[in-house]
Parts: structure tokens; C-alpha cells; sequence
């Protein structure tokens, strides 16, 4: 997840970057000194063990888990804040819906919570690899071979996409197209109530 290559002490905290495997370093990274180390042993001078420590088969697609991991933390750490900026609205008794950036935050991280889990649902399923038991069960050995399976997965894909545009257009429904107020009692009328 930190693609970290070699085995060293006060390791740097890596933020951010793109991880070149054959060069075995971050590029464009922000380094925090000694960071990482901390963070794994609460001791800025720990030795963290790199990648070059582990069979080079045996290595995750470092870019990807990386990139999913750094996405996964980024998004959470704006979600953390963006809910400490709400409480600290409230607790100063203001009103959240005349703070038009706190509602643009707000609206902003509706979807990072699904973009965050999904990000970190591909580092546990790409960084695990290619083990599915660490050191005992490979992936390869745990798959059971069967064929076909395209035509359930495509099934599945269609469907969730028909649902997909359903909730859409019942969004617009609801949303869109919700009647102006001077609609609102011609429209919802309570049942025995003239509609006039």
C-alpha cells in the first residue's frame, strides 16, 4: 500500500505519487521523514521491511494498490473533516443551511463514502494477491474452474444498470420536475379537499 521497496529505517510517510516497480522508488510523491516507520512501530527510527524482502512474483500490482489506497485515505480524511467543519457549525449554534460552502462540502462527499469503500475493496482484493490464505493458500489454487460464468456476470452488470436508470428517473421525478409551490396544493391535495 505504501510501495515501499527497500527495507530501511526512519522510512518516510509517502503521500500521493506514482510507483515505478522496475525503479523501485515513488515518483512525485510527498515525503513525510520518518512517518511511516512511526506510524508501523510508534518509533520514528524503526526498520520497515520493503517489497525487495519478498519474491518478486509475489508482489501486488504496486501501482494500483497504491493509487487505490491513497484514494481510499484521501477521501476519508475529507470526509473526517468535512464532518468536524458540521459539528463545529452546530456547536456554535449556526445554521448549516446558510453556510453555502459547508452545503457545497456536504454535497461534495455524498458519493467519496462509495468511491472510498469500493478503493478499498480493490487494494484488500489486488494488495492480497496472489495469496489467498498469506503463506499457506495461493489464488491460483483456490479458484475453482468454472465455466460460463460471463453470462451470470453480464446478467448481473445488465441488471444493475436498468436500476441504474430507473433511480435516475425517478430522481428527476421527484427532484426536477417536483411542482413549484403555487402547484403544491392542485397537486397534493389532501383526499376530501377541493383542488382548486
Amino acid at each position: 500500500m505504501e510501495a515501499h521497496f527497500e527495507t530501511a529505517r526512519r522510512v518516510p510517510l509517502i503521500i500521493g505519487g506514482w510507483p515505478d516497480s522496475d525503479a523501485r522508488e515513488v515518483r512525485y510523491a510527498v515525503k513525510i521523514p520518518g512517518g511511516l516507520s512511526w506510524l508501523a512501530f510508534h518509533d520514528f527510527n524503526a526498520e520497515v521491511k520493503g517489497l525487495e524482502e519478498f519474491p518478486r512474483e509475489d508482489w501486488p500490482n504496486v501501482p494500483i494498490v497504491h493509487t487505490a489506497f491513497q484514494i481510499m485515505v484521501g477521501l476519508g480524511t475529507y470526509l473526517a473533516l468535512v464532518s468536524v467543519w458540521a459539528i463545529w457549525v452546530v456547536f456554535r449554534r449556526r445554521s448549516l443551511f446558510e453556510n453555502r460552502l459547508l452545503l457545497l462540502a456536504l454535497a461534495l462527499a455524498a458519493p467519496m463514502g462509495f468511491i472510498a469503500i469500493e478503493a478499498g475493496w480493490t487494494v484488500t482484493e489486488v494488495g492480497r494477491q496472489p495469496w489467498t490464505i498469506y503463506g499457506i493458500l495461493r489464488t491460483a489454487d483456490a479458484v475453482t474452474p468454472m465455466p460460463g460464468l460471463i453470462y451470470p456476470f453480464l446478467g448481473f452488470t445488465l441488471l444493475y444498470c436498468l436500476l441504474g436508470v430507473i433511480v435516475g428517473w425517478l430522481l428527476y421525478r421527484q427532484i426536477i420536475r417536483s411542482p413549484r409551490p403555487d402547484e403544491w396544493s392542485r397537486v397534493y391535495a389532501p383526499p376530501g379537499v377541493s383542488r382548486a
